[in-house]
Formats: C-alpha cells, sequence, structure tokens
C-alpha cells in the first residue's frame, strides 16, 4: 500500500500559492486517477483505494505530522511506502527530486510528519519553487502566489510531477529517481 501526502496550507487564500504545490500535484493525481476525495475528521482530505492513500492534511503546515498521524496509525502502512510531496526553496525552479530520508531541510511540514511519526524514513518528492529575490523573506515567498513567467510553466510542471507520482507507486523509487531526478 502507498500511502502519499500532499502539502500545503487550507483555505482559498492560499490555494495558488507555491507553499501548496503538494495539494495541486496530488489533485492532478486524483484526477488522473478518478478519485473522490472525502473529509477525515477535520483533519485531513483523503481518498482511499486498495493500494492507496492520498492525504491533504487540512491543518496549517506546520502542524502537517498532526493530521497524517491518525491516518497512519488506523491504515498502519509500511513507512517506506510513504511519500510525501512538497515545495523546496532549494531545489531550482519546476525541477523534481526524489530522495528517501534525511533531514526536513528545514521544511516545516516535512519536520512536524518526522516529529509526530518519529522516522524519517520516507519518501520526499520536492519540487523546487527556487529562492526569492534578495530582500524577500522565505516565509513570505513560500505564500506568494507564482509570478508570471513561472505561471506559464506551472501547468507542464504540475502534469511532470503527478507522472512522477504514477512511477513512484508503479515501478518504485530507484525508477522515478532514474527518470525525474536528472531533469
Amino acid at each position: 500500500m502507498k500511502f502519499i501526502i500532499g502539502l500545503g496550507n487550507p483555505g482559498r487564500k492560499y490555494s495558488a500559492t507555491r507553499h501548496n504545490i503538494g495539494f495541486t500535484i496530488l489533485d492532478n493525481f486524483a484526477k488522473n486517477k478518478s478519485l473522490q476525495w472525502k473529509e477525515y475528521k477535520d483533519l485531513a482530505e483523503i481518498s482511499v483505494t486498495d493500494d492507496l492513500i492520498l492525504v491533504k492534511p487540512m491543518l496549517f503546515m506546520n502542524n502537517s505530522g498532526s493530521a497524517v498521524l491518525p491516518l497512519v496509525k488506523k491504515y498502519d502502512p509500511n513507512y517506506s511506502g510513504i511519500i510525501v510531496i512538497h515545495d523546496d526553496l532549494d531545489v531550482n525552479f519546476g525541477r523534481i527530486r526524489i530522495k528517501k530520508g534525511g533531514s526536513s531541510g528545514g521544511h516545516n511540514g516535512v519536520q512536524s510528519i518526522i516529529e509526530r511519526l518519529g522516522t524519517d524514513e520516507f519518501i520526499r518528492m520536492k519540487i523546487g519553487i527556487g529562492r526569492p529575490d534578495c530582500g524577500l523573506d522565505g516565509a513570505d515567498f513560500v505564500l506568494s502566489k507564482f509570478n508570471s513567467e513561472e505561471t506559464k510553466q506551472i501547468k507542464s510542471i504540475i502534469l511532470c510531477a503527478a507522472d512522477a507520482v504514477s512511477v513512484l507507486v508503479e515501478d518504485g523509487i530507484q525508477k522515478a529517481m532514474n527518470l525525474f531526478n536528472k531533469r
């Protein structure tokens, strides 16, 4: 069973921001698979099939782990089958980086999941959002919308990332890393 978590912040205010790219990619993946979302105890939106559990935590980013932990307890996935999709300031815009384990890299949503699950041994799919220009705080940058140049590219990035999720699910991490980490 694969347990796929897309990170973001709840609410219309944040829907098109850089920090919500995990939600956007998971929404696209679910749409491609004709999956429906349902609410889970005011903590998350989920979609459950025989071999997949998709999760969008509906708590703010810093509390993502508090939304994920009850679902992990309920469905008991193998931690190596957990995939977390999130934005990353340290990856160039539009690039995808897939890896297993390691630190949160300063991402508060990933750190929350590590703390609540008590492990870092899960797969991360990092979507590069780049670094802000001089003077703009990183926290403000991740909560900002994509600029006009980025907006022109974002649809193809989301489609590519949804394809990467499919490869992770169907063919495993090694093949996904070989195909998507080089781009």
